[in-house]
């Protein structure tokens, strides 16, 4: 009887210790996860929610870059210009190019030129193309305007660079002068509430209005 219990003494000695290691090493039970963290990892983890952000953020983009542009129901201004055709073609030779005007129409390549303020010549095949798409056409004569004049039309044109194509043509008679799909009109240097007005009035009246 007294050696059962000097055993069951000793057996219980021996327990202590374990327990006691045990309880000293073991780790706190985790926190559950935060529902809205659960939900994140279900679908991919953090990296999807960056993906989506910037997928948003084109498709914004694309819809401000594309957003409808209010038409004029004014009379267009400037001298209306006729043409023929606005086929296609492949060769200047077939352009409709009066000497000493720009194009406003015709005939024309199948690459339109984007909108912007260019410091060099511009292909007329291509942007009687633009026009046909709404845009206007600002050209002027190097050496006929004043370096004060051209700074305020290139802000004017900097304003509408999607809308506006500025660019010089040494062919030109007059000093500046912008054009439409069917309009063309010379303007002093210096005129820049009628450019203004010109732009504002006949932009998108054209075949094809609005396409960029």
């Amino acid at each position: 009887m007294g050696k059962n219990r000097r055993q069951d003494r000793l057996q219980q000695r021996r327990q202590q210790p374990s327990t006691s290691a045990a309880g000293s090493t073991a780790r706190p039970a985790p926190k559950p996860m935060a529902a809205w963290r659960h939900t994140l990892q279900q679908w991919g983890g953090p990296w999807v929610l960056g993906v989506g952000i910037a997928v948003l953020a084109f498709v914004g983009w694309l819809a401000w870059e594309n957003r409808p542009i209010a038409v004029s129901s004014d009379g267009l201004m400037g001298e209306e210009v006729t043409y023929t055709s606005s086929s296609h073609v492949t060769s200047r030779s077939e352009l409709q190019i009066q000497p000493g005007v720009p194009p406003a129409g015709g005939p024309h390549f199948v690459d339109p030129l984007p909108g912007g303020v260019y410091d060099q010549p511009v292909d007329d095949g291509r942007v009687i193309h633009s026009l046909e798409h709404g845009l206007i056409w600002i050209s002027y004569r190097p050496g006929a305007i004043s370096e004060a004049d051209l700074k305020a039309v290139t802000e004017i044109a900097k304003e509408r660079t999607r809308d506006v194509v500025l660019s010089p043509r040494p062919d030109n008679k007059e000093a500046l002068t912008v054009v439409s799909w069917g309009r063309r009109l010379a303007l002093k240097a210096d005129d820049t509430k009628t450019l203004k007005e010109f732009i504002s009035t006949n932009l998108n009246r054209s075949p094809e209005p609005g396409v960029r």
